[in-house]
């Protein structure tokens, strides 16, 4: 994996199946990260242990 320059990503759907890997992954790089989601399809239990994540 290589490394990222620090950056913001904004994930939107992240709270879904595809964005929620995607969120571990840019966590994982080093990016900070806002997560936006509705619920209407994702769930809160797929980013439930990223929440307490300092970024």
């Amino acid at each position: 994996m290589r490394q990222t320059a620090s950056k913001r990503v904004l994930v939107t759907g992240g709270a879904g199946f595809l964005g929620s890997h995607l969120c571990e992954r840019l966590l994982a790089e080093g990016c900070e990260v806002l997560c936006v989601d509705n619920y209407f399809t994702g769930s809160r239990s797929n980013v439930a242990h990223l929440l307490d994540h300092p970024r």
